[in-house]
């Protein structure tokens, strides 16, 4: 499943640069998109037949890691204005893109948005709610998701929580540097809003959604959001990249920024092509402001409701929303081996990971717009149940065990509906 030694040999020589390399600033205002201070991202124009060190020697730049062939971290000179240089960067036809390393985050990550507490009882996590609402539990006679694997990029996972331990492969933590994802603290303030390890048990949070879903599938956990819930986009389109590379089917991205980047755009749309059903977390925002990668043309946007399937008080919504799921006091796996109940769209998303890997359990042979016309075509709208926002909450609510059924039945939905379009897929 791993193209193990020249994957993991090539990605820990990149942590190491980056461990170093780089600092957060503090949190961004609600609702802005920040970036990481003198950073910028470039990719090389396929056309361009020289080296990331002629476009160096040009600005004056230093290249601090590398994605691939064709992408850049770059330093930007001490003396230098980072908006100048990419400015200039636009108009150099040697690049495809340069954009500055944008701060991404998880939409819980102000601990202001949700509710959470823990405990030791087992007994809620199997018998919420939710699991009706999705019509979840008709579809384990069929499927229990064995043989699938799912990418959690998040803050890690609590690695020997009791209800995850045997349900986890190794994963990769682009935080430390390690190969050790765990979802702890480091009793640090990082992001200077007050608060300390504020989202510490979020992957692990998200982490038991996906099993609760899915409860054979295997879980990869890669930790590239910090305790404070923050990273930046070259992070993050690491964490994508290697999941692509180590053969996941699903990546649940439970994070999100609210500017546009060519570069998540890209890596989620070679994933897509590779295989993975790439589902995001839609914002806690109360907007119709588009949030990325969720808004991504390859992701799937899914935002949160409540038992009645009414969207979320905090809920983005919008044109660019796929799907809702169950978002509100979800109870779930957490540090400190126990539980604990949990809002957000972080929540919602799971979910929908959850049943892609069902899909592929039954079929492992799927591409990503199969899996999602599945999805969507066995949704239920909830616009009757939400007038203020009529044509904003995508297909609606999923029925996993209906999703399955036709999957069994051999009667596939056929075109795209608007879904994985732009080169998503591969074809033949």
């Amino acid at each position: 499943m791993f193209r193990s030694v020249r994957l993991l040999h090539r990605t820990l020589l990149l942590l190491f640069v980056l461990v170093l390399s780089t600092a957060l600033p503090a949190a961004a205002t609600k609702g802005k998109a920040e970036a990481v201070p003198d950073q910028l991202v470039v990719g090389l124009s396929p056309l361009f037949t020289g080296t990331i060190g002629d476009i160096n020697a040009t600005y004056g730049t230093t290249t601090l890691a590398e994605l691939n062939q064709l992408i850049f971290l770059l330093l930007v000179p001490e003396d230098s204005s980072a908006g100048a240089i990419k400015d200039a960067m636009a108009l150099d036809l040697r690049l495809e893109f340069a954009e500055p390393n944008f701060i991404s985050e998880s939409p819980e990550h102000s601990g202001q948005d949700v509710w959470a507490w823990g405990g030791q009882d087992s007994e809620p996590y199997a018998g919420q709610s939710a699991l009706a609402q999705l019509n979840i539990l008709p579809a384990h006679e069929f499927t229990r998701g064995a043989g699938s694997l799912v990418a959690v990029i998040d803050t890690g996972v609590q690695l020997d929580h009791p209800a995850l331990a045997s349900h986890l492969v190794p994963g990769l933590d682009l935080v430390d540097g390690d190969l050790e994802p765990a979802d702890t603290g480091n009793n640090q303030d990082d992001d200077g809003d007050g608060l300390v390890d504020e989202a510490v048990g979020h992957g692990t949070h998200v982490a038991g959604i996906v099993q609760l879903v899915a409860p054979e599938a295997q879980i990869m956990p890669i930790r590239a959001l910090d305790s404070d819930g923050r990273s930046d986009i070259f992070r993050v389109a690491m964490a994508i990249q290697y999941a692509s590379e180590s053969g996941t089917d699903v990546i649940n991205l439970s994070l999100g920024l609210g500017a546009k980047s060519v570069l998540l755009r890209d890596v989620i749309r070679q994933a897509t092509r590779a295989g993975a059903v790439v589902v995001a977390a839609a914002g806690n925002l109360a907007s119709d402001l588009e949030q990325y990668p969720a808004a991504s043309q390859c992701a799937l946007a899914v935002t949160a409701v409540g038992p009645a399937n009414q969207r979320s008080d905090f809920a983005n919504y919008g044109d660019w929303i796929d799907f809702v799921a169950p978002g509100e006091a979800i109870y779930s796996t957490f540090t400190g081996s126990s539980y604990a109940w949990w809002s957000g769209s972080s929540m919602a998303a799971p979910f929908v990971a959850g049943q892609a890997a069902l899909l592929h359990s039954v079929n492992p042979d799927l591409n990503a717009r199969e899996v999602t016309l599945l999805i969507a075509s066995t949704a239920a709208a909830v616009d009757a149940s939400n007038p203020a926002v009529p044509g904003q909450l995508g297909a609606g609510l999923p029925n996993v065990a209906a999703s399955v059924a036709m999957l069994l039945s051999g009667a596939l939905p056929t075109g795209n509906n608007g879904y994985m379009s732009g080169g998503c897929v591969a074809t033949s």
